[in-house]
């Protein structure tokens, strides 16, 4: 949504920015210098490639080493309020300070994970405040995994990972802004935490 603010106000700038040459060109004939020509050419010229680069560059952070990952994973959980995390294996859940951050949060009830089945370790957040969401029984790998942060806040945001050719892997990041990414990652959620629910 961001992005897309962004492209519309560079466009309208550049919009205006042309109307202005032609009406001085074509309709006041006004006699601009020529180092006012300049200025203006490039005014123009840098808003097109701004506008460019909104629509064709990625937002994507790309991770190849597991390190990096992790690193990426710490510093996102980190934060204050509370953390959703929708994951498969939690394979990046294995350093302590990872680990450490998990359960103060699970300590403090915030933290929420959706995952296939429990392990040791969520067995471990879930006595200390975590709660645990199981899906095994649907069958389901999810391609993707995302986390939340600040969960049900004004300013939470989601992180949404995918892993793609030749092992990068891939993030974006979404706030609530962005509707379709943010929300259907929030309704899958909330799908997963009513079927447990439906369980018992």
């Amino acid at each position: 949504m961001d992005k897309i603010k962004s492209i519309i106000a560079n466009s309208s700038a550049l919009l205006c920015l042309l109307v202005f040459m032609y009406q001085a060109w074509f309709v006041d004939t006004h006699k601009f210098t020529l180092w006012q020509w300049v200025f203006i050419s490039l005014s123009a010229l840098l808003l097109i490639i701004l506008i460019l680069c909104e629509i064709f560059y990625s937002d994507s952070k790309k991770y190849k080493i597991d390190d990096d990952i992790k690193d990426y994973m710490r510093n996102w959980i980190n934060n204050g309020g509370r953390t959703v995390i929708f994951t498969r294996d939690m394979t990046w859940v294995s350093d302590v300070d990872i680990k450490n951050i998990l359960k103060t949060k699970a300590k403090n009830n915030e933290l929420i994970i959706c995952q296939p089945k429990l392990t040791n370790f969520t067995i471990e957040l879930q006595k200390l405040g975590a709660e645990i969401y199981t899906y095994d029984k649907l069958n389901f790998e999810p391609k993707s995994r995302f986390t939340f942060i600040n969960y049900n806040t004004n300013s939470s945001k989601v992180a949404i990972g995918k892993k793609g050719k030749n092992n990068i892997h891939y993030i974006n990041e979404f706030s609530m802004d962005d509707a379709y990414e943010y929300h259907l990652a929030e309704d899958l959620v909330n799908l997963i935490k009513a079927i447990n629910h439906g369980y018992k």
